[in-house]
């Protein structure tokens, strides 16, 4: 295992502080350019020493894991480091998604029962207007009573049971209202936990979690039918990592997820799979008609010359395989089969969809 980077802990912020000269103020506050510059020289080492590119995800995974505060996070890497004695920039991304993932149903879980708390004093209050209400309609039963023997007490008694009534209205009100306001803000962070949690953060697209969700609504829905799924995998992803490195890896990523939602249109749905592979639902497509959407898509992409925007390199052509499946059944056959046909499209060359058993169109 390499040497650990050396980090200021506690301890020794503790120890230096007590080593200060005799002449400082040991009250003085400590220079904000000098931390921030220690800052950044911690997070360049420590991205050094495991040779990760200076991206913005791996930036700030290190200075999460060097403060030490997320356990599932440090603990995660810490297990990775054991084991191998390096890091590297896919070994970050997925601990990244991972902890990611792990955060959000903790997120929902606290997010719904703030709710279900919420609904309780609701209901609450609207016992509280009930019993309410029926205090006042005993109260006026007696007033009547009394209003042919005692008319002047029966008008007093009247006049305060209303006051109190009144004022118990009003105080359920209040609750109410502070309810209601507390509800609203509650449903709207429960959307953006839930928005959050299915939504890929680098390309934008939804994630795997998103979508199943979005395949179940989907496929519950007959006038949609026929409907088919696609795997896809962008080719010699790794080369284009190795030689320009994963900052520009992700803006490839980014750019793919954008093409191929915008050039399949609104009855197909995109999402981003893992790594460098997108899985596509089409609504009323069988798979063939699937597959000559998506290949008239990849012969489009492929048509495209990217080149490094931060160091004016050409990238070269983009081309993806992919495997097409109707889905008959349950749509966990038709995953299998779809990523059994991408390995048949990988295996047959690369740059081509592939349906059932044949190519639907083979590499120009």
């Amino acid at each position: 295992m390499s040497a650990p980077v050396s980090l200021h802990s506690p301890l020794d912020r503790l120890v230096s502080w007590f080593r200060r000269g005799e002449g400082e103020d040991p009250w003085a506050a400590p220079d904000r350019t000098a931390l921030h510059r220690l800052r950044y020289e911690q997070i360049g080492a420590f991205l050094f020493q495991h040779g990760l590119e200076p991206s913005t995800t791996n930036f700030d995974f290190a200075g999460r894991f060097l403060d030490g505060l997320e356990a599932p996070l440090v603990r995660a890497a810490q297990e990775l480091l054991n084991a191998k004695g390096s890091l590297t920039d896919r070994d970050v991304e997925r601990i990244v998604e991972r902890c990611a993932a792990g955060e959000t149903p903790d997120k929902l879980d606290k997010l719904t029962r703030e709710l279900e708390s919420k609904v309780a004093d609701c209901l609450a209050a609207v016992g509280d207007a009930t019993a309410s209400t029926s205090a006042y309609s005993t109260a006026l039963g007696e007033a009547a009573d009394q209003m042919g023997s005692e008319p002047g007490e029966a008008y007093r008694r009247l006049l305060e049971v209303t006051l109190d009534v009144a004022e118990t209205t009003r105080r359920i009100g209040g609750r109410l209202e502070r309810t209601r306001e507390d509800t609203r803000r509650l449903r709207a962070d429960l959307e953006r936990a839930v928005r959050e949690a299915e939504e890929d953060h680098l390309t934008g697209l939804p994630n795997r979690r998103g979508f199943f969700a979005r395949m179940e609504e989907t496929l519950a829905r007959p006038d949609a039918a026929p409907f088919a799924l696609a795997l896809c995998d962008i080719d010699n992803f790794k080369a284009i990592n190795d030689r320009h490195g994963h900052h520009t890896g992700d803006r490839v990523l980014r750019f793919v997820a954008r093409f191929l939602r915008e050039d399949l249109g609104r009855r197909v749905t995109v999402a981003r799979y893992g790594g460098e592979e997108f899985v596509c639902l089409f609504e009323g497509a069988d798979a063939e008609e699937a597959a000559d959407l998506l290949d008239g898509c990849r012969a489009r992409l492929r048509e495209r010359l990217l080149r490094d925007q931060t160091t004016d390199l050409p990238i070269g052509r983009i081309s993806f395989s992919a495997g097409v499946a109707p889905i008959a059944g349950d749509h966990a056959d038709a995953l299998r089969l779809a990523d059994d046909l991408l390995y048949a499209a990988k295996h047959a060359g690369k740059d081509r969809v592939v349906t059932s058993t044949l190519p639907v169109a083979s590499a120009a």
